[in-house]
């Protein structure tokens, strides 16, 4: 039983906190002073020293703005090795063996005065203690495999830092007399960690012992949540938690949504469905949350509600990856180097806005001969992803009453929005109200909610901290 949680929607670009400081009270983001600014998205970026004499490690905000030189490490978007699926161990997979065998090593050895025999040699002598480990049943780690483990331990450090700013933070809130060191955390996981089996999935596996090592204790019963499910909860309620003689009160949670509609007349509504596309910038999630049949009665909200969910490693950073691809090799480089916060920046210049993005040492990046191939990558990037759309919604019906919620950075991006907007309501795909950054309602069409960015980035991390996912109270 947890009265309160903080709920971490731990993204590749962004983390964001929310706390339930009461089982009724309303969920809030850590760190939100001015929606403007968007506060309460702490940068997910790590930043190694090794020029030192000891590593320092340094992280959010200030690491954002850090470029990797000469023993300084800048690691964004890292989360990704979190959920990596590791190769087999093989001789190709190992880096130091790669580059034994490669021709780089063969010019530098010459370079250097280093003969070919004696260069044969030292292939051999690694060769041979690779034989000798494998006859002990020790095998080197793969290339996958050792970017997941760097990866556990960053996430260790990133959340311990986390933790002492989210304590900081709460420090300066209203709720007087809160021990908020003891307050249990869960976290939110892509879809394809989804299930009954979500803790062991080996990516929430290392999440959660990454967060204990930080000193964050977990919650009980309900550790991990996935993003997309999580995302439709904080949308749909925005942030509330009702309880009616202690227990939880869907219908007033919800609000006067459509959900209520069909719950008030489930014969001519039913049934109930909410969609939800969220892009980021590892993963595109998707969820359907249907409404079962007689709806939730006195039972558990999260069974009231058949769940289809999905996430696919397709987001803004293979955007950034077919950008770097099509623009001139100077302006790629400074893509590739550029800090967080500066790329964070590039995007919304040239992406949202479809305007140049200035720099000091390329000029403009998004003006010239690179606009056209930065728009044909746009296009196409558009064109895919309403096909995943599509496809994922390809057995959804059309009866019944629907929502239909945008999230995400990604649906910042106009382009972006309306390829995922025209391929959700095709095939006769139909909604009683959409949920999004900058929707606009048709002449008229059906009621819009124009997210602000504490539902279109915060989402996931207020549903996850709400009372919704707490058994205790069902």
């Amino acid at each position: 039983m947890a009265e309160r949680v903080f709920c971490i929607d731990f993204g590749s670009g962004f983390t964001k906190v929310a706390l339930r400081p009461d089982p009724g009270a309303t969920t809030r983001l850590v760190n939100d002073r001015d929606i403007e600014s968007t506060d309460f998205c702490l940068p997910s970026v790590v930043v190694v020293d090794r020029s030192g004499p000891k590593p320092v490690v340094e992280c959010g905000k200030k690491a954002a703005g850090r470029t990797a030189s000469n023993g300084i490490e800048v690691h964004a978007n890292w989360k990704k090795w979190l959920f990596l699926t590791p190769a087999a161990d093989d001789p190709a997979a190992n880096p130091l063996e790669t580059f034994l065998r490669s021709d780089d090593l063969a010019r530098l050895a010459t370079q250097h005065g280093v003969s070919a025999g004696q260069l044969g040699h030292l292939r051999q002598l690694v060769g041979s203690a690779r034989e000798l480990l494998a006859g002990f049943g020790v095998h080197p780690a793969s290339r996958d495999t050792q970017k997941q483990q760097f990866a556990a331990s960053i996430a260790a450090h990133y959340f311990s830092w986390l933790r002492q700013e989210v304590l900081r933070e709460c420090d300066r809130l209203p709720y007087a007399g809160l021990r908020y060191d003891g307050i249990p955390v869960r976290v939110t996981a892509p879809a394809f960690a989804h299930g009954a089996n979500v803790t062991t999935h080996p990516g929430c596996k290392l999440l959660t012992a990454a967060l204990a090592k930080a000193g964050w204790p977990l919650h009980p019963e309900r550790p991990v949540v996935s993003e997309p499910y999580a995302n439709a909860v904080g949308v749909l309620t925005k942030g509330e938690n009702h309880l009616k003689k202690d227990k939880f009160d869907l219908g007033a949670t919800f609000g006067k949504g459509p959900l209520v509609t069909t719950l008030k007349d489930p014969d001519h509504h039913a049934p109930y469905r909410a969609v939800v596309i969220d892009v980021g910038a590892f993963t595109t999630d998707f969820a359907v949350l249907t409404m079962n049949p007689g709806g939730p009665g006195e039972s558990d909200p999260d069974r009231a509600f058949a769940v289809q969910q999905h996430s696919i490693a397709f987001g803004m950073s293979h955007l950034d990856d077919r950008v770097v691809a099509a623009i001139p090799a100077e302006k790629a480089a400074w893509v590739r180097a550029a800090p967080a916060s500066e790329l964070d920046a590039f995007r919304n210049a040239v992406y949202t806005e479809d305007k140049p993005h200035r720099t000091n040492t390329v000029g403009k990046i998004g003006a010239g001969d690179d606009t056209q191939p930065i728009k044909d990558c746009l296009t196409r990037f558009a064109a895919d992803l309403g096909n995943e759309v599509k496809q994922f919604l390809a057995t959804l019906g059309s009866k019944g009453m629907a929502e239909l919620v945008l999230t995400g950075g990604g649906m910042n991006v106009p382009a972006l929005r309306d390829a995922v907007l025209a391929a959700a309501t095709a095939n006769g795909h139909e909604y009683a109200k959409v949920h999004g950054p900058g929707v606009k309602k048709p002449a008229g069409g059906k009621p819009v909610d124009k997210l602000d960015p504490r539902f279109t980035r915060g989402g996931s991390a207020l549903g996850g901290a709400g009372l919704y996912f707490e058994p205790a109270y069902i």
